[in-house]
């Protein structure tokens, strides 16, 4: 039951009118006549076919790029109206460079601080934000993956909680300028290695594992070695890019990272690294002994 009172109080402040389009749903549409007879400041139609990017039925907010996937209730009610009178204040852009889905369900406590976030920064960022109910379409959420709300998927990168508009602006903008690096080491800090790689593969970004090597954080640097030896297996392209730099990092400050980066080179590299590890050979220790090891493993596998 829609409270009519709350919304009447709501619409009041919009700015001006605004048109929800209505993808495919009849209960969708019935929704948004609601509205329409609550509010002179709200239009709304329908078209019989999905939403062409998610392919889902929705409800288009004016000619901003947010879409709700869902009939507001509870918490995406409001949600759904914050975002109306938002569009109803900002100027849009037709045009979107980011593409954000926010899994959501009615009752989570959680959701709405995150898709209210996002969708303050629709305006400020050429983004278009598609929210989900979850359990509304329960096989789109699956073939997400998506095992808790939020889930948010911000162009390749995949958060699961609240977040605030400072935490999704910085993502926003590490997005934007394709800079993956705090990103991939936040993931590997938890131990999510299967995102990395996942991650690694759609965007080739083997030289940002590269740079990761020599990550402040053990656990970073750990889960980088362990993503390379990985996408060796499946993408040895990747893998070349990274080393070019973890040949840099034989010459690193840290003996740690030096004997790391000839470790790496064991599992990567060729025989045109045997000069470089040769030198380290010299400084002896755990160093020497791993630059040795290192190229017993790559004369064993150049001579299969």
């Amino acid at each position: 039951m829609l409270p009519v009172n709350l919304v009447k109080n709501f619409l009041k402040d919009l700015k001006r009118e605004v048109t929800l389009t209505v993808f495919e749903s009849v209960e969708m549409y019935e929704f948004a006549k609601k509205l329409t007879e609550i509010s002179n400041s709200v239009k709304c139609e329908f078209l019989d076919y999905p939403e062409p990017k998610l392919k889902l039925s929705a409800i288009k907010l004016d000619k901003s790029k947010i879409f709700f996937h869902a009939i507001p209730q509870h918490s995406e009610l409001q949600s759904f109206l914050f975002a109306l009178k938002f569009v109803s204040e900002k100027e849009v852009r037709e045009s979107a460079e980011i593409n954000i889905i926010t899994f959501i369900s009615q009752f989570c406590p959680n959701c709405r601080a995150t898709v209210d976030a996002i969708n303050r920064l629709t305006a400020k960022y050429s983004i278009e934000h598609h929210i989900v109910d979850t359990g509304l379409f329960p096989d789109f959420t699956e073939k997400y993956e998506v095992m808790s709300v939020p889930t948010t998927i911000l162009s390749d990168m995949r958060f699961t909680g609240a977040m605030n508009e400072q935490e999704i602006e910085k993502w926003i903008k590490a997005a934007i300028n394709g800079d993956y690096y705090e990103y991939l080491a936040e993931k590997l800090m938890n131990g999510e290695i299967d995102q990395v790689k996942r991650l690694a593969e759609k965007r080739n970004i083997g030289r940002e594992l590269g740079r990761l090597m020599s990550h402040r954080e053990f656990m970073v640097r750990l889960g980088a070695m362990a993503a390379l030896e990985a996408l060796h297996e499946e993408k040895p392209e990747i893998t070349g890019e990274a080393r070019e730099i973890i040949i840099e990092l034989l010459n690193h400050e840290d003996e740690r990272i030096r004997e790391d980066a000839a470790m790496m080179l064991g599992i990567i590299g060729s025989e045109e690294d045997i000069k470089n590890l040769k030198e380290l050979i010299r400084e002896g220790g755990r160093i020497g002994d791993s630059a040795e090891e290192a190229i017993e493993n790559i004369r064993r596998r150049e001579n299969g």
